[in-house]
């Protein structure tokens, strides 16, 4: 199946109800067509949402990109939410980000070197959880820990002359990609500075990491969600 073709098909109600409710019987869930009712044009928006930023993300330039990348990516999390928990969001703790970094950084920051900080509660543990079954033992990582194990970060890292090394962690992919584009996004609100600079000035390993990964989210995140969602739509009874 074309990585396009499940979000489109899913983009009208005709199409979404019935396979929510197929979702929720799966769980056996006492209201699945209640909530498939409910829940159809809010997973709808969500997966429209997500693609507007990111067209908006490919056509414009790189300062404000991890912004639009990062909340379009949000969206698209929440439509996945919606097929694997009827009653998102059950509470306010679980629509904060779920990760935090230091809004200020120290002198001579380096993007590979810096880390986030995992909450226990927010989007990234709460969907880490529900999509994926994973759970970070980790209370902090760095960018190079997430960066490195992508395989489209590989052949950059092998140009530099370090290959891969096997983390602690085996993350999901979609989850890396969550987390570097967060400290991305923050990086962008709160470091204005820094980051004109270092794309004025290109002077540092910096500049090659964020552009190449941008350039490779932009593919490879609508793929990683369109398989996971295929992988829900064909688990279904027919």
């Amino acid at each position: 199946m074309n990585e396009s073709t499940i979000l489109t098909y899913l983009q009208v109600t005709s199409h979404t109800r019935p396979f929510l409710k197929k979702c929720y019987d799966k769980q056996e869930h006492p209201k699945s067509d209640h909530h498939a009712y409910q829940n159809a044009e809010r997973f709808i928006h969500g997966l429209i949402l997500g693609e507007e930023f990111w067209k908006a993300a490919a056509s414009t330039s790189l300062s404000v990109q991890p912004l639009l990348y990062y909340y379009g990516l949000n969206h698209m999390i929440k439509s996945c939410l919606l097929t694997v928990d009827p009653g998102y969001p059950a509470t306010a703790k679980v629509l904060a980000h779920g990760l935090s970094t230091r809004k200020r950084k120290k002198q001579h920051y380096r993007f590979l070197e810096d880390d986030i900080r995992i909450q226990p509660h927010g989007l990234f543990p709460y969907a880490s959880w529900h999509l994926f079954g994973f759970q970070s033992d980790q209370e902090k990582i760095s960018m190079d820990e997430l960066l490195r194990p992508l395989p489209t970060m590989q052949d950059l890292y092998g140009l530099k002359g370090t290959s891969f090394s096997k983390t602690e962690e085996e993350w999901p992919a979609l989850m890396a990609y969550f987390a570097v584009l967060y400290n991305l996004s923050m990086l962008v609100r709160y470091e204005g500075e820094w980051w004109g600079e270092m794309q004025q000035m290109r002077d540092r390993d910096d500049y090659v990491f964020i552009v190449h990964f941008l350039r490779s989210a932009a593919v490879e995140i609508p793929t990683l969600v369109s398989s996971w969602l295929e992988n829900q739509f064909t688990s279904l009874p027919k």
